[in-house]
């Protein structure tokens, strides 16, 4: 079963990148977007802009991607 490692959000909080340890011992990336309808609902979620499509060998190398993707989408700096 896949597991969520790290979530790293965007300082506005309207991006996140998840890092994902896949069953076979690989990791993946995805970024997600923070959606608000305030019409006649208050319906609030977290919307899957990009799933990783690439597997990468380490936690650390997997973060450090995911930190590149965040800044990508959200356009902010992230340290």
């Amino acid at each position: 079963m896949d597991k969520i490692v790290k979530r790293i959000l965007s300082p506005s909080k309207e991006y996140k990148v998840e890092i994902i340890k896949r069953h076979d011992g690989l990791y993946t990336t995805e970024v997600s977007r923070w959606i608000e309808w305030d019409d006649d609902y208050a319906y609030e979620f977290w919307s899957p802009t990009k799933q990783g499509l690439s597997l990468i060998d380490t936690e650390e190398r997997a973060i450090k991607i995911g930190i590149e993707q965040l800044k990508e989408y959200s356009g902010e700096l992230i340290d």
